[in-house]
């Protein structure tokens, strides 16, 4: 099977996996609702932020550079593996067993932060023995990603979400919200037990060793980590403060219609970066062993499937917008409908940006990344700024379309220069393709009526089908094929 075969087969299962989440999610939430009450969600919702953010914080960006050392100790051989599996296996417990001891030490001041009183101190003291769990899986998450395991990936999804869903309605039907901090606990043994349990048909793989690589040669692989910390800290902290201004310069309901709005794709696209995340990165990372050439065909590969995918569901999205939001939403949230326009369209400049930036952390360019997360972020805030000043709330979106923009000039311009890269010729024909219909839809809703805007984009919806047709019948020919 191609890679391109590869790549196709994984993201249609990557897909599913994801749907059925969607789904168990949608159970989920609906229990919760009924037996938590909107107090008791919100409780689970703070404490379980806060859990999260002291691992994503605590793991020192793993999740990336981690996937990258296993990946590239594979080309070598299974013995490197493992070694790289003991020492971020060691380095992690212990620094696990650092944040449980910290959160429970000063779980009163952090309530305190939190709710004002001392109501959340037994609950952060239970929830915190998720930390020791949270971090094994993880370790455990990215040796199977590392060694290219993807069905793995995709069945472990779906049981975490399985057992952690069935496990969590239970808790809530017999504690009520007395079991918020035992949900919070229930997520991290979960994720645990797959993971484990996945994890071990790769493991007996592996040698039986206990050697590990001196920290002093892992020194580049924690400090990719930290440079990965730094690009989402800097997003989040970005996104915190622009949500702050439109709260400030609008409205709280203009929130909720810029959250929407963005929310409403990034929701819809999430195969395609765990696809990324899963697939794409630990193959690029051994492409990038192998020399230039092959990184970029590679690279170029991932761009037309990622266009290939995603671009019929984002046009659909933008043709008929109004009526998602109707069905989705309610009349309410029409005001976020010329906000959709520009998020649509950065989404899709966003998918395409992805794949070249994974280049950066393939090649352990620690720095090269930093600069480019630091400077496509600083022109999102730079560009909102300027969006507010404006007192019209559809150029926020504007600025979300400029800051992406300038971002994939950016990183093209770093790819081609610094890492030999290239684009291919099929990839910018069909880049400025999907531009120009994108543009097209969007002055058909601004200056048309909603029959006449619905009826040119399905015009050119069924266009870019019959263009893309050979592509598309490749694709489902290699999804449903057997193997």
């Amino acid at each position: 099977m191609s890679d391109k075969e590869r790549s196709y087969r994984n993201t249609a299962l990557l897909g599913v996996s994801s749907v059925i989440n969607i789904l168990l999610s949608i159970v989920r939430n609906k229990v919760f609702s009924i037996f938590l009450a909107p107090a008791g969600i919100g409780q689970f919702g703070i404490l379980n932020d806060f859990i999260n953010s002291v691992h994503s914080i605590g793991s020192l960006g793993v999740a990336n550079s981690g996937v990258q050392a296993i990946s590239k100790a594979s080309t070598q051989n299974n013995g490197e593996v493992k070694r790289v599996f003991n020492s971020l296996v060691t380095f992690f417990t212990f620094l696990s067993l650092v944040l449980v001891v910290a959160v429970i030490v000063f779980s009163t001041p952090i309530s305190k932060a939190m709710a004002g009183d001392d109501s959340y101190v037994w609950y952060l003291r239970i929830g915190a023995f998720a930390l020791l769990f949270k971090f094994r899986s993880t370790m455990q998450s990215l040796l199977i990603t590392g060694m290219k395991q993807l069905g793995m990936v995709a069945k472990s999804n779906v049981y975490q979400g399985v057992i952690t869903t069935g496990v969590g309605i239970v808790l809530v039907i017999v504690l009520r919200d007395k079991a918020i901090p035992f949900l919070i606990l229930s997520l991290g043994v979960g994720a645990w037990g797959v993971t484990y349990w996945q994890s071990r048909k790769v493991v007996v793989q592996l040698p039986d060793t206990q050697e590990r690589v001196p920290y002093s040669e892992m020194a580049p692989v924690f400090l990719l980590g930290v440079s990965s910390l730094w690009a989402s800290l800097l997003e989040s902290v970005v996104t915190l403060v622009n949500k702050s201004w439109i709260n400030h310069y609008f409205s709280k309901d203009h929130l909720g219609y810029y959250q929407v709005a963005v929310g409403f794709t990034a929701s819809y696209i999430g195969f395609i970066t765990s696809s990324i995340i899963t697939n794409y990165y630990p193959n690029l990372v051994t492409k990038v062993q192998e020399g230039i050439s092959e990184t970029n065909e590679y690279v170029n590969q991932q761009i037309g499937i990622s266009m290939a995918l995603i671009m019929p569901l984002l046009f659909i999205m933008l043709t008929f917008s109004k009526l998602f939001l109707l069905i989705l939403f309610s009349a309410k949230f029409l005001a976020a409908n010329p906000l959709l326009n520009y998020t649509v369209a950065g989404t899709f400049i966003q998918v395409i940006a992805w794949p070249i930036a994974f280049v950066f952390l393939a090649h352990r360019a620690t720095k090269t990344y930093i600069i480019s997360e630091s400077i496509g972020n600083g022109s999102m805030l730079l560009l909102s700024f300027l969006a507010m000043q404006t007192g019209r709330f559809e150029m926020i979106g504007l600025a979300y379309l400029l800051h992406y923009v300038i971002y994939l000039a950016l990183i093209t311009w770093l790819f081609m220069n610094y890492f030999s890269g290239s684009i291919s010729r099929e990839n910018v024909i069909l880049f400025a393709m999907n531009a120009i219909i994108i543009a097209g839809i969007i002055l058909a809703k601004v200056f048309l009526d909603e029959w006449a805007s619905y009826s040119i984009g399905g015009f050119f919806i069924l266009f870019y089908l019959y263009r893309s047709r050979e592509e598309y019948r490749f694709m489902f020919n290699t999804i449903f094929k057997k193997r």
